[in-house]
């Protein structure tokens, strides 16, 4: 799959590095725990979705949105945090399949160019 977007809408990690300085190991590793966690949350999020348990979904879809702020895509994260809110609040005419469709297609996008980034910028091929 190409990526068609811009680079850094995908990811930016001059927060990241701003909050952690020169630690290389510490963006690795967080790199790593979005790449270990996004996958199978996204199967869980949709499965949640199927069985219609609303409250699991509003925990799921809030215990991920934080992975996205640290990589840098913000809207990503605004928009689980909006769908977050909204499944709080019982809001009717949630367009969850449209969501989730865009979570799935911009997070493989993401997960693609975090192997471009770890690859590149740290010599890491695969990951643990």
């Amino acid at each position: 799959m190409e990526i068609h977007e811009n680079e850094n809408q995908l990811i930016d990690l001059g927060p990241l590095r701003n909050l952690l300085g020169d630690n290389e190991e510490g963006i690795v590793e967080i790199l790593n725990i979005f790449i270990s966690h996004i996958p199978p949350s996204i199967v869980e999020i949709k499965s949640l979705l199927e069985k219609q348990d609303w409250d699991a979904l509003r925990r799921k879809v809030h215990s991920i949105k934080s992975y996205y702020g640290y990589v840098g895509n913000d809207k990503l994260n605004h928009m689980l945090d909006e769908w977050d809110a909204a499944l709080a609040r019982n809001q009717p005419d949630i367009d969850h399949q449209g969501i989730v469709a865009e979570l799935e297609i911009k997070s493989e996008a993401i997960l693609q160019r975090i192997q471009q980034i770890l690859l590149n910028n740290f010599g890491i091929t695969r990951v643990n």
